[in-house]
């Protein structure tokens, strides 16, 4: 049905409060990605499929971060939208990219409050590697898992093919506990003490900070490394 037709009228009134707004403060996840897909399914009720995904990847990160083949696998999903998706993954991820210049991983501080806000309105528990730089700032970031079940899982290859891709001699491991603690557990100690085991010698993971619900930890700067470097 055409979107003058029976779902015209809801779209016109979420692209109002959009207007009225100016920002997203006031627009669930699920509402953010159903506008996002209006132009990309423009006679499809883009509310089922917003909700789909996110019940199948989590967060909106995670759905712009997934594949075309993963994504096809989603209800109302085809190559096309998939591949916009994408599309609009990649072209988040370089703006985002744009964003790590002022980072500098080795200053804690700066780490963390950007950290915070990387982290920030995530229901989701995710895992990030991110590059850094002989300049020590971040040029990459990475999504080794989504879900606590997943994050001791994520592929270590991959982790490495991430770090040569980009030039990276230096990791910083991040993850968030949404509604709890920042407290490390028994399994970040012992993550943290595997994929130190596994990195090349020419790359040091400098750091696995972990985002709670009301502050932030730095493994290293609680003694955790001292034990496994």
């Amino acid at each position: 049905m055409a979107e003058e037709g029976l779902h015209g009228g809801h779209r016109e009134r979420m692209r109002a409060r959009f207007r009225t707004s100016s920002d997203l403060e006031g627009f669930a996840e699920h509402e953010v990605l159903e506008m996002l897909l209006f132009n990309i399914l423009p006679r499809v009720n883009t509310n089922d499929i917003a909700h789909r995904l996110l019940r199948q990847f989590g967060n909106l990160r995670t759905v712009l971060t997934a594949s075309v083949n993963d994504l096809c696998q989603v209800k109302g999903v085809g190559v096309k939208c998939a591949e916009q998706l994408v599309f609009l993954g990649q072209v988040f991820r370089r703006a985002e990219k744009e964003s790590f210049l002022t980072v500098q991983a080795d200053d804690y501080e700066s780490l963390r409050v950007y950290l915070k806000n990387f982290f920030y309105g995530d229901k989701t528990e995710r895992l990030c590697a991110f590059a850094v730089n002989t300049a020590g700032r971040i040029t990459a970031c990475s999504v080794l898992s989504v879900g606590i079940s997943d994050r001791a899982a994520f592929d270590m290859e991959e982790l490495k093919r991430f770090l040569i891709y980009n030039n990276a001699d230096t990791l910083v491991l991040a993850h968030n506990h949404p509604f709890g603690s920042a407290e490390p557990s028994n399994e970040d100690i012992l993550l943290t003490r595997r994929v130190q085991a596994i990195l090349d010698k020419d790359i040091r993971l400098i750091d696995h900070v972990i985002v709670g619900a009301d502050t932030e930890i730095s493994m290293r700067g609680r003694g955790f490394f001292r034990a496994f470097e």
